[in-house]
């Protein structure tokens, strides 16, 4: 049994230097040729996201980010805000400054081309794949090249991984796993070396990698374990790693208090049930602790059976269960024997890999386990992104365990008839499922039509399909297809409320929908509704100031939109719904100052041109008319 025990000790040294110098030459050849086709796989696997466009999130940190949209000269104020600044604030945001320098640098140069963005993102994925294998390659001192490059390959074709690699706005996790892992090599490299330039280095990559995003603070954890028990030959320089990355970790904290005070955002902001429905007001402790272990059992399965892959998983997706469930009882089953198990291996041998692997999971897991403590997220397959890599190299110990046994020839390995049987139809297996699921990543219409199949009862879901098929409607010119677009639109955030009536959004969005569509007596009753459950919901005072002008009750018009435009002041049409109040009124002087404050908000808004033509005539200048109707008609082509 001795012989097959796999334990994480530095390679023995060669009898003679050039026997030395000749083995290391092959070894490095060979490492970096495997590492070069392990990027070449996974940018093969990712290649049909260059295709897709903007989707989902990636409008709040690139398409519709004011402060992004700047381009290079907005770095200093993205290091200096909080990560939603160019989008909205919000109370408890997040700092994660780097992939938003990411995208400002992409903006200046690409503009809203969606194909360079996926391409970074593409070469970024295969960038963390590379440094994934070469950290597995020297944790074992390049003794078992042949598990870190099996681990790393099934980390680069695991379908888990499309929500982050194709979805532009996750390059926040690419980043902070990225540099993470270039801070692991590079400490790697300081404890063989002794130079203080790599223990420098290394502390910085690991600020960068909390820069990209304050969750890799879990990870922190695994560093310590790497270094302190794993590769600890040198005592000295494990506990520099240690104070190192320490040091990093407070500067961010430093760092983001100082950002965060500067913003008064350091409060609490409460958990929306629309999000995480473990939040339930009156959900008995023992129902969430059961709900949350039922949860973890989905991380589970995911890994090994990553279908169906659901962009949002939120309320009412995953039901509320007790420990009568056999489900809940099996995961918590499960997730007690992990910890067990590992706890026992590792007071067995402090090197132990297995346990390495299962400690690994369970650490980087564990923020978003809600078990500890509530997140604003019920599950998401982003959340693995970390925890995956743990799990791939517990499952390439394995194989070597039963298969590649005490074989070190690489290329001997990788031409074992048992471990072809098993690598090339899981890979071939996993490689079609992640191509296939990119292409449901098309656009917001193809992701969220092909995930409301397998989620029906997903508030969310049902709310963002409905808003994609009214914005579609929009701007279809159609009269059938516009009509049909609103009344799917309608059809799916009736179904939002249907499953949550107190769903704030969506009933604000069915006053629009149904104000738009000419039916006022539904849009005031889903207007009160909204305003009921907020009562400062700008898009909703602006609606209900619409269907006051209907009804010619322009004063009432006048007083909710300046409401609205008191808490949300740059939405144009706000403007315009109080200028034409003005204008009804026969106070012209009073509507055109209302239109030239529309045009400061977005010259290129043509109600507004149309307004101030109708406000020349009445004033007989013809001069003037005929200016903004050209105007008018350019823009409204």
């Amino acid at each position: 049994m001795a012989k097959n025990k796999v334990n994480i000790k530095p390679a023995a040294k060669a009898a003679t230097a050039p026997v030395l110098a000749s083995s290391n030459t092959e070894k490095f050849s060979l490492k970096w040729k495997l590492a070069l086709l392990l990027a070449v796989i996974s940018f093969i696997v990712y290649a049909n996201t260059l295709s897709n466009g903007f989707v989902y999130d990636d409008q709040s940190a690139i398409t519709k980010n004011t402060i992004v949209a700047k381009g290079i000269s907005a770095i200093p104020e993205i290091l200096a805000t909080p990560y939603r600044n160019g989008y909205w604030i919000v109370p408890n945001d997040t700092y994660r400054p780097l992939s938003l320098v990411l995208f400002a640098i992409e903006y200046q140069f690409l503009g809203k081309n969606p194909a360079g963005y996926h391409f970074v993102t593409i070469l970024l994925y295969a960038a963390c794949v590379v440094l994934l294998f070469l950290f597995f390659d020297s944790l074992f001192s390049r003794r078992k090249t042949a598990v870190a490059f099996i681990a790393a390959l099934l980390f680069a074709l695991h379908p888990i991984h499309t929500e982050v690699a194709a979805n532009i706005k996750s390059c926040d996790e690419l980043l902070c796993f990225l540099f993470a892992f270039l801070s692991l090599n590079v400490f790697l490299k300081y404890k063989d070396s002794g130079h203080i330039k790599h223990l420098i280095l290394g502390s910085f990559c690991f600020l960068l990698a909390l820069l990209a995003k304050e969750t890799v603070i879990s990870f922190y954890v695994v560093l310590l374990m790497v270094f302190l028990f794993y590769k600890n030959e040198d005592r000295k320089r494990s506990v520099s790693v240690s104070i190192g990355s320490a040091i990093a970790v407070l500067l961010f904290f430093g760092i983001r208090a100082s950002v965060f005070s500067t913003y008064h955002i350091n409060q609490f902001a409460s958990i929306q049930l629309i999000d995480n429905g473990l939040v339930t007001p009156g959900l008995p402790l023992a129902t969430r602790i059961a709900s949350a272990f039922l949860i973890l059992g989905y991380y589970i399965k995911l890994l090994f059976a990553p279908y169906p892959l659901i962009m949002d998983y939120s309320y009412d997706h995953i039901p509320f269960v007790t420990f009568t469930s056999p489900a809940a009882i099996a995961s918590l089953a499960v997730y007690v024997f992990l910890i067990v198990f590992s706890i026992r291996r590792f007071l067995k041998d402090r090197k132990d890999p297995f346990a390495f692997c299962i400690f690994w999971f369970l650490i980087t897991l564990s923020l978003y386990s809600n078990t500890f403590m509530l997140i604003a997220a019920t599950l998401g397959e982003r959340f693995l992104f970390f925890p995956s890599a743990g799990f791939c190299l517990l499952l390439a110990l394995l194989i070597s365990k039963w298969i590649i046994k005490d074989e070190n020839n690489i290329a001997t390995i990788l031409k074992t008839p048992k471990l072809l049987a098993i690598i090339v139809p899981v890979s071939i297996i996993l490689a079609s499922l992640t191509i296939n699921r990119n292409t449901e990543w098309t656009d917001n219409l193809t992701l969220y039509s092909a995930d409301i199949k397998k989620a029906p009862r997903s508030v969310k879901l049902n709310y963002l399909l409905g808003m994609e098929y009214l914005n579609t409607a929009k701007e279809e010119k159609d009269p059938v297809k516009q009509r049909k677009g609103m009344s799917d639109g309608i059809s799916y955030l009736s179904k939002s409320i249907a499953l949550y009536p107190d769903y704030d959004d969506a009933q604000a969005e069915l006053c629009g929908a149904y104000f738009r569509s000419g039916i006022y007596d539904s849009a005031e009753v889903h207007g009160k509704l909204s305003l009921n459950l907020n009562p400062l919901n700008p898009y909703t005072l602006n609606n209900m100031g619409g269907i006051a002008f209907m009804r010619k009750d322009y004063q009432s018009t006048i007083s909710l939109c300046e409401k609205a435009i008191s808490i949300k002041p740059g939405v144009v049409d706000m403007y315009t719904n109080v200028a034409a109040s003005f204008l009804s009124l026969g106070r012209s002087d009073s509507g055109m100052i209302w239109l030239y404050k529309a045009m400061a908000v977005d010259p290129d808004y043509p109600t507004t041109y149309r307004f101030l033509t109708m406000a020349y005539q009445s004033a007989n200048k013809p001069d003037s008319v005929r200016k903004y109707e050209a105007i008018a008609k350019r823009l409204g082509h």
